[in-house]
C-alpha cells in the first residue's frame, strides 16, 4: 500500500434495496419490500460484512471508517430488530471512528405513523450511532407527490421533521427534486420555500431524470409525458442557488448545499462527509446488493441480482460481479470528473498525486517534485486547446492552482468534464 493510499479517509455503504412501493421515476436497483426475502436478505449482508473484513484483514487494507452510509431503496422500512444485529456485526466487524458520520436514509411516513412508534425507531436509531437522517421529500407540493408515486403528504414531512428535531437530530438532509414534468419555476421555488422552513441543516436538489425502464421513460417515450425544456431548468437551478445562497446555504457541490456554521468564512460542518468521499477520491467499502467499492486502487461491483447474491453468500463467496484495477489515467481522470463537481473545483495536485497513486511501473520519471501543474496538462494535452476555449466563454476557470466551474459552466458540465475521461 501506497503512503498517499495510507492518507486516504474510508467510508463504508450499505444498500438496502427494498421500498413500499417503486417511484414512477426511479431507475435505481429498489423494489417492492412485500413479499420479498428482507429477513434472508439481511442474514447474508451479515455473512458479506463478516466476509470482506476478513479479507480487508488479510490483505492488509484495513482501516477506520470515517463514515457509514445506510441507502437504498428506503432503509427505514427495514425490521429494527435486524438493522440493530446488522450494526452490531459491522461494528464488530470493522474499526468505525468515534466521530464518524453516520447516514440513515428515510422517506417521510416510512418512520412510524403513530408518534410513540416513531419516537421509539429515532431512538433506536440514535442507539445504533445514527447521527445523520437524508429525507427523500422530493416535493411539498401533494398533487406533485402523487403524481411521481411517492407515498407521503407535505404534512407527513412537517410532521416527521418535528418529531426529528423532537429527538435530537441536529444534522438533516432533505431532497428536493425540481423539473417535473407540469412544474413551473414558481412552482419550484415554492417548494423551496416550504423545505427553507424546516430549517434542514442540508439540502440536496436535483431536476428530474427520465430513465429507460421506469414509467416516467415510458410515458415520455409515448408521448404521454414532455420534458422540461432545458432552458427552464438551468433558470429553476439559478434561482434555487440563488435563493440558497441567501439563505445561508454553502453551495458545495453541484446539487448539494450545507448551512454555513457560526463562522460564516469556514466551510460549513454540514457538508455531506460521506459522498465528499465519493468527490474526492478516497475508499469506500459497498455492501449489499449492487453496491459498489473502492479500496486500495481497485473498484468492484456486487451482483444485482437478488436471488444471486443470497446464493453466493449462503456458499461463504463474496457477492463481487465485476472488478477493475484503476490504471494511472483512470485515477486521474476520475479525480478531476468528480473534483469539477465540487465548487472549489480539482487543484492540480490533487488530480496528479491520484495518478501517481496507481503509477509505479507506468511513468516512473513523474516525482513528487515535479510541477504539478505542468504533469497535469502534459497528461492532458490534447484537452487544452478545448479547456482554454471553455474558459475564454466564462465557463471554467484555470488557474495556476487547479480548475474549477464556474456558476454558468455548470449547466454544461458533462460537456466539460468529458475533455478529461
Amino acid at each position: 500500500m501506497t503512503a498517499d493510499s495510507m492518507d486516504k479517509k474510508r467510508g463504508i455503504y450499505i444498500h438496502m434495496p427494498f421500498c413500499v412501493q417503486k417511484c414512477r421515476y426511479c431507475a435505481f436497483l429498489s423494489f417492492s419490500a412485500e413479499g420479498s426475502p428482507r429477513k434472508e436478505y439481511m442474514d447474508a449482508l451479515e455473512k458479506e460484512i463478516k466476509l470482506r473484513s476478513a479479507l480487508e484483514r488479510e490483505r492488509g487494507t484495513d482501516k477506520p471508517a470515517d463514515t457509514i452510509y445506510i441507502g437504498g431503496g428506503t432503509p427505514s422500512v427495514m425490521d429494527i430488530a435486524a438493522m440493530s444485529e446488522m450494526i452490531k456485526t459491522l461494528k464488530r466487524s470493522f474499526e468505525i471512528k468515534p466521530d464518524a458520520e453516520f447516514t440513515l436514509e428515510a422517506n417521510p411516513a416510512t418512520l412510524g405513523r403513530k408518534d410513540g412508534v416513531m419516537l421509539a425507531k429515532l431512538q433506536a436509531y440514535k442507539f445504533m450511532g445514527v447521527n445523520r437522517l437524508s429525507m427523500g421529500v422530493q416535493s411539498m407540493d401533494n398533487d406533485r407527490l402523487h403524481y411521481l408515486g411517492r407515498i407521503h403528504t407535505a404534512e407527513n414531512v412537517a410532521r416527521d421533521m418535528e418529531i426529528i428535531r423532537r429527538k435530537g437530530f441536529s444534522n438533516v438532509n432533505l431532497d428536493l427534486m425540481f423539473s417535473v414534468p407540469g412544474e413551473s419555476t414558481e412552482d419550484a421555488m415554492r417548494d423551496l420555500e416550504r423545505i427553507l422552513a424546516l430549517a434542514p441543516e442540508h439540502i440536496s436538489c436535483y431536476s428530474l431524470q427520465i430513465e429507460e425502464g421506469t414509467p416516467f421513460g415510458e410515458m415520455a417515450e409515448s408521448g404521454e409525458l414532455t420534458e422540461v425544456p432545458d432552458e427552464e431548468d438551468r433558470e429553476t437551478y439559478h434561482r434555487i442557488c440563488r435563493r440558497l445562497r441567501d439563505a445561508g446555504y454553502e453551495h458545495y457541490e453541484i446539487s448539494n448545499f450545507a448551512k454555513k456554521g457560526d463562522d460564516p468564512a469556514a466551510t460549513s460542518p454540514y457538508r455531506s462527509r460521506h459522498n465528499s468521499l465519493y468527490w474526492n477520491m478516497d475508499e469506500y467499502i459497498g455492501l449489499g446488493l449492487g453496491a459498489s467499492g473502492f479500496i486500495n486502487g481497485v473498484r468492484y461491483k456486487n451482483t444485482s441480482d437478488l436471488e444471486e447474491y443470497l446464493a453466493v453468500l449462503e456458499e461463504g463467496r463474496l457477492p463481487v460481479a465485476e472488478e477493475h484495477r484503476n490504471t494511472a489515467f483512470d485515477n486521474i481522470s476520475e479525480a478531476v470528473f468528480t473534483g469539477l463537481r465540487r465548487r472549489e473545483g480539482i487543484r492540480y495536485e490533487d488530480a496528479v498525486r491520484a495518478y501517481m497513486d496507481a503509477v509505479d511501473a507506468e511513468r516512473p520519471e513523474i516525482l513528487p517534485g515535479d510541477d504539478f501543474r505542468d504533469v497535469f496538462w502534459d497528461i492532458f494535452a490534447e484537452a487544452r486547446e478545448e479547456a482554454l476555449g471553455y474558459a475564454g466563454r466564462g465557463l471554467l476557470i484555470i488557474s495556476d492552482e487547479g480548475l474549477k466551474l464556474t456558476e454558468q459552466g455548470i449547466d454544461i458540465s458533462n460537456s466539460i468534464m468529458s475533455l478529461f475521461v
